[in-house]
């Protein structure tokens, strides 16, 4: 019969277990590396507020449409053919129009717009009646940029046009090839929209491989968004490995993963101990993995985030000092090849770019 003191301690264990998993950290002072798995838990979100805010979002309100350059218009006089025709507005705002000659439409909306050319055609016709419809118009847009095939402005139509509509009009996601694996080079994790400045609560996640609809937020004009490319975020081996280096990160790579990209570890090493280093060296958080039990299945294997620091030590050390002086010159030094955009080396390492 399993006491309570044993159910406690098997609940913490399943605790750790759960952490270990996740991609978040969160900063605080100088730490000392236990010996099995160090995390901080991820702070808390107010998923109420979120959903709330999201639902918000989908109430569209669209202002009048006012006429702008670069829109081309339908006019339509009754039982007058001739006077029939598209027009485009001029950049100064102006149409040409037959009797009539030029005039300003632009900054005004379809119904003055409409009386305007009635109240001038009646000097000529008797009592005209005009139809003034939008064709295309120029002024309305969202702008996508990043990881995709097209990036770019494209029209918006307000309220029917949805992020996943977004995604789909600039071709979707670019894709790369990494170890002869198609992989896909946009982060989806921190991918976002912003509207007049604020970034809005949408995970591209849910919206793309979820088909949640409330993500699918539908987009106004001045949207802009913007997918990051994970070519930013990488994985750095150091220490008893078979090659310091860095390589590409990939959605959903593990510890053995990533060790089999840099020729695993060296015989003899302390891999009980293989440091995962996460948040960089300010807002740390670090892992301590045993990485024999992975491999006898006595332990799940690692999901690593993009960004991380494999560190294979050849001790037991404990004293981070002594980690930080270990692989700080490695990591300057990486940094260096990479260059002023941090990822001009990753065709060496077996990271290649395309699009799909």
């Amino acid at each position: 019969m399993i006491s309570k003191y044993h159910r406690i301690a098997l609940f913490l264990l399943s605790a750790l277990s759960l952490l270990a998993t996740s991609c978040y950290s969160r900063p605080f002072g100088g730490i000392a590396i236990p010996g099995m798995t160090s995390v901080v838990p991820r702070e808390a979100k107010d998923d109420y507020a979120i959903q709330e805010q999201l639902k918000a979002l989908h109430v569209v309100n669209p202002s009048p449409y006012e006429i702008k350059a670069g829109d081309t218009l339908q006019l339509s006089v009754y039982n007058q053919p001739t006077l029939s025709s598209n027009i485009l507005v001029a950049p100064d705002g102006t149409v040409s129009l037959p009797l009539i000659g030029l005039v300003k439409l632009a900054g005004m909306n379809l119904e003055d717009a409409t009386d305007l050319i009635e109240q001038k055609l009646s000097k000529y016709l008797k009592s005209p009646l005009v139809t003034l419809s939008p064709v295309s118009v120029s002024g309305y847009y969202f702008t996508i940029a990043g990881r995709v095939v097209r990036p770019g402005n494209y029209t918006v139509s307000i309220g029917q046009t949805h992020l996943l509509d977004a995604i789909s009009l600039s071709g979707g996601f670019q894709t790369g090839s990494f170890h002869g694996d198609t992989v896909e080079l946009a982060d989806l994790d921190n991918a976002y929209v912003k509207r007049d400045g604020k970034r809005l609560p949408v995970d591209f996640k849910k919206v793309v491989y979820e088909g949640d609809d409330l993500h699918n937020i539908p987009l106004l004009n001045g949207d802009y968004i913007y997918v990051p490319s994970t070519m930013s975020g990488y994985i750095i081996f150091l220490g008893e490995v078979g090659s310091n280096t860095y390589v590409g990160f990939t959605e959903g790579m593990t510890l053995l993963q990533g060790l089999s990209y840099v020729n695993g570890l060296k015989t003899g090493t302390y891999s009980r101990y293989v440091r995962v280093i996460r948040g960089g060296m300010e807002n740390t958080v670090v892992y301590t993995v045993d990485v024999d039990k992975i491999l006898n299945g006595k332990m799940k294997d690692f999901t690593l985030c993009a960004n991380d620091i494999i560190y294979v030590p050849q001790n037991n050390i404990t004293i981070w000092n002594n980690i930080i002086k270990d692989i700080l010159p490695t990591i300057q030094l990486i940094n260096l090849l990479a260059g002023p955009f941090g990822s001009t080396i990753f065709g060496y390492f077996g990271f290649s770019t395309g699009t799909n």
